[in-house]
């Protein structure tokens, strides 16, 4: 602690990070010391006043030759504290001595010796004459009396910069890259044995591996594992969490996210592992609101159910798990928060802001900027771990193979109860910290476990919950839009496909064979909507080739259907042979430049006369008429051929010409 100054004191200016003034005589004229303006190179005097309150409020620093590198105040050492309260103790009773009685320092230390070894105590010996000398020296000097540990040690390098210059290097190149094969170990290794080659350390001199580490984090790096991360994953496993996210109200804020469940699970199909559930949690109340179970991975689709999820009510889903819960929390949200994923993006997912929903995307692999929805996710794996199929094992997924312990799979139905029931049953009344600590940012308590805020927002607060869409725009938002043309045969052809139903008649008086706007679900191949406008319903057109009892298949689903039903069937060898006979004879004759188009219509029209006058000709000598007879009955003669021969030959016609060929 600096009372007072002293002569040389040197002060520091904090905003121009540079010594300003020093003092030349700490003894007050006029209120006023005198300082040397080291900047002009000046003395002159300055108000003491003044310089007291630009060091109170820590524009100026006092620089005192003796004072430590290491302030007292920044050394955590309670053992150096116990010393320095016994030294400013000893220094202040030697100093109350020598004043009170006149005497000399050498007369009051053996005085306070004696005192100290005739009375009990601590069984400490009492400091050394050249001890508390170098107490009282300090304490006119305005220093501390101990130093403390922290201002110990070398005060050079312990090795040269050349050496520091070689260690940096050495981890540039082999530790401090992504996915390194280098650990801290054998870079310790590397580094002594380039020390060693290039003659920077002597033979029997070794760089130790603390060493290496404070010259990479003192030069390079302060955090050596996060050079060495993959720099997709870096930005996730060291994310800085330097603001709290904190919402308004219910549904201003969703987060949605698609988690792997690691079981094996029974399907009618056969088992699987590859099970996702898109789940979604309201951000102020921190209660579940909206699930879609997927097997495989997830796509647009199954993120928008799980939209529609949280749109709608979930009573019937609630009776079909056969559960029965207070907990039907829906509405529209005003922001939705996904991940970067495929199944999160495109033309369906940005039509969510046609009825009122900002979306926004974390970065890819940046999974902290929803973090309600992945504490959620790790609380649900923690809770139902234990349930029969589970891969996980030690709280690592897939650690663990159910069949080959024998562990029975359950259902996806079975499973999907189980989570359900979690959601509601447990997740919605634990107490959560953070709604804990809210007490010190709302004025009115709303509850610590998510079913208590939102019941109390919703009942108590009478807070009016967002109203969720109307059917026929959910399906505009929901289903895909194209423009085909109506037809009287064929109704709609989408994909492929044909579309018609007894809506198609009123289409079609309504708007003849003209273009109409549709909307698809890619999920359902058996029906299309045909869009009338704002304020009219939509007309469900339905495929031909489905009936009551098809199941909804996806358009792909149906297209890879048809295309592995037709694929078996090759061409017949019959087929083959007879269009391999054609081409060969339309080959044999190649067609010439054509002529005139009137001398063609007249040959064409003479040979059909000769080619119908043959088959006249034909068709009486096939069936000739009876020779003409007087006799009204009927002949027993047998009936006489008809002869030819005074017949001239018919001429030889080209085939496509018409040309005589005699």
């Amino acid at each position: 602690m600096k009372r007072h100054f002293l002569s040389g004191d040197e002060l520091f200016d904090t905003e121009s990070e540079q010594v300003t003034m020093a003092v030349l005589s700490p003894v007050p004229v006029v209120g006023r010391i005198r300082v040397l303006d080291v900047q002009r190179n000046i003395d002159h005097y300055v108000e003491l006043g003044d310089l007291r309150a630009r060091i109170g409020a820590g524009n100026l620093k006092i620089q005192r030759k003796g004072d430590p590198l290491v302030p007292a105040a920044y050394q955590d050492d309670e053992q150096r504290d116990i010393a320095q309260q016994t030294a400013i103790r000893l220094s202040r009773m030697v100093s109350d001595l020598t004043t009170s009685k006149c005497i000399s320092a050498n007369q009051a230390y053996r005085t306070l010796k004696a005192q100290h070894e005739d009375a009990p105590n601590d069984g400490k010996p009492f400091p050394s004459r050249a001890t508390l000398y170098r107490y009282l020296e300090k304490r006119r000097n305005g220093v501390p009396a101990l130093i403390g540990n922290k201002n110990k040690g070398n005060r050079l390098p312990r090795y040269s910069e050349s050496v520091t210059a070689m260690v940096c290097k050495v981890a540039e190149e082999s530790l401090l890259k992504p996915s390194s094969r280098w650990t801290v170990r054998s870079l310790t290794q590397l580094v002594n044995q380039v020390a060693h080659d290039e003659q920077l350390l002597g033979p029997t001199s070794h760089i130790s591996r603390k060493y290496v580490l404070r010259a990479i984090q003192e030069n390079l790096s302060s955090d050596i594992e996060l050079d060495r991360l993959d720099p997709r994953t870096a930005a996730a496993a060291k994310s800085l969490a330097t603001k709290r996210i904190r919402v308004s109200a219910p549904l201003m804020r969703v987060e949605q996210d698609g988690l792997h469940l690691p079981w094996v699970i029974r399907t009618p199909h056969g088992e699987t592992r590859n099970l996702y559930l898109v789940h979604a949690i309201d951000c102020h109340t921190g209660i579940p609101v909206g699930w879609h179970f997927v097997v495989g991975s997830p796509t647009v689709s199954d993120s928008l159910r799980c939209v529609e999820s949280i749109l709608f009510s979930k009573k019937e889903r609630f009776a079909a798990l056969g559960l029965d819960l207070p907990m039907d929390c829906y509405g529209t949200p005003a922001l939705v928060v996904w991940d970067n994923g495929p199944e999160t993006k495109g033309e369906r997912m940005q039509r969510l802001t046609k009825l009122g929903i900002d979306a926004m995307h974390c970065k890819s692999r940046h999974a902290h900027g929803k973090p309600y929805i992945e504490r959620l996710n790790r609380s649900l794996k923690e809770a139902l771990e234990t349930l029969p199929g589970c891969t996980r094992f030690d709280e690592v997924d897939g650690r663990r193979d159910p069949k080959e312990l024998q562990d029975l799979p359950m259902t996806l139905a079975e499973l999907e109860k189980w989570v359900v029931r979690w959601y509601f049953e447990t997740w919605a009344n634990t107490e959560l910290r953070r709604h804990v600590h809210s007490v010190f940012t709302e004025e009115k308590r709303l509850g610590t476990t998510p079913w208590q805020r939102w019941k109390t927002v919703e009942q108590e607060q009478g807070y009016a919950l967002p109203l969720p869409p109307e059917l026929d725009a959910w399906r505009m938002t929901l289903y895909e839009h194209e423009v085909r043309t109506l037809s009287r045969k064929t109704g709609i052809t989408y994909k492929q496909f044909n579309f018609k139903g007894d809506n198609l008649r009123y289409l079609i008086a309504k708007h003849g064979e003209t273009e109409v706007q549709l909307l698809v679900d890619p999920e359902d191949f058996r029906r299309i909507y045909v869009s009338q406008g704002a304020s009219q319903p939509l007309i469900e057109l339905v495929n031909e080739d489905v009936d009551e009892v098809t199941p909804a298949y996806s358009f792909e689903q149906a297209k890879q259907m048809v295309k592995a039903a037709s694929d078996g069937n090759a061409e017949s060898e019959e087929a083959a042979a007879f269009k391999r006979d054609v081409f060969a004879r339309s080959r044999e004759t190649s067609a010439k430049a054509a002529a005139g188009g009137s001398k063609k219509v007249k040959q064409s029209r003479e040979t059909a006369a000769r080619v119908k006058a043959v088959k006249a000709i034909d068709r009486a000598r096939d069936n000739p008429l009876p020779p003409a007879r007087t006799v009204h009955q009927a002949s027993t003669a047998s009936p006489v051929a008809a002869s030819f021969d005074d017949v001239a030959a018919l001429p030889v016609l080209n085939r496509k010409t018409g040309d005589d060929q005699a």
